[in-house]
């Protein structure tokens, strides 16, 4: 597995061949999160592994994914005072097949290393909508009413708080996310995930 190599997108952590923003993060008209920072590229091994935890339920590898987080965290969000930890959520008929949320077992892991709590602020509405075959404008038309505040959420207003998931993709999930946690007077949101 190999980390990351700047330059990055300021925004969203992706590789860039010089600093500048990425077409997802200048394409975006309205951003909900400070800045998404990741440990490595979603390819060879990480990919790997991160497939094997949700598709073949290796939940041996969490230990080794969230070390990954741990690191990215410290390298990246350790001098931002982070209140809390808020696990993206997923569709209870995914969870109810897969046997778990992955974002929220990595949160949990996170949370052991780090000593931030972990807040069930989020729910997810309705069926699954896999993101990772959609098209961006797709991705942003789902997200709009999947994502729900949960009764917690009034815990974070005036807080500072870091989403976690696995997988960065073009930011949908998580920009959802961060504008629900908004409504819910939080102030800041960053997010981190184990690959971009």
């Amino acid at each position: 597995m190999r980390v990351g190599i700047p330059p990055f997108c300021r925004i969203c952590g992706r590789e860039m061949p010089e600093p500048d923003l990425c077409s997802d993060c200048s394409w975006r008209k309205e951003r909900f999160f400070h800045r998404a920072v990741s440990f490595g590229p979603y390819e060879g091994r990480l990919r790997d592994a991160i497939l094997k935890l949700k598709e073949e339920r290796k939940l041996g590898l969490l230990p080794l994914l969230v070390n990954c987080l741990t690191e990215a965290y410290a390298s990246h969000l350790f001098d931002i005072q982070i209140d809390s930890l808020v696990a993206v959520p997923m569709a209870a008929d995914k969870e109810r097949v897969r046997g778990f949320n992955q974002a929220e077992r990595l949160a949990q892991g996170l949370s052991a290393r780090v000593g931030l709590p972990v807040v069930e602020a989020l729910l997810w509405h309705g069926a699954s909508r896999s993101q990772v075959s959609r098209g961006r404008s797709m991705r942003l038309a789902s997200m709009e009413n999947s994502v729900a505040l949960a009764p917690a959420a009034g815990e974070l207003a005036g807080r500072t708080v870091c989403l976690i998931d696995d997988v960065y993709t073009t930011g949908a999930t998580v920009n959802a996310c961060a504008k629900k946690l908004h409504s819910a007077g939080v102030r800041a949101v960053y997010v981190l995930t184990v690959a971009r």
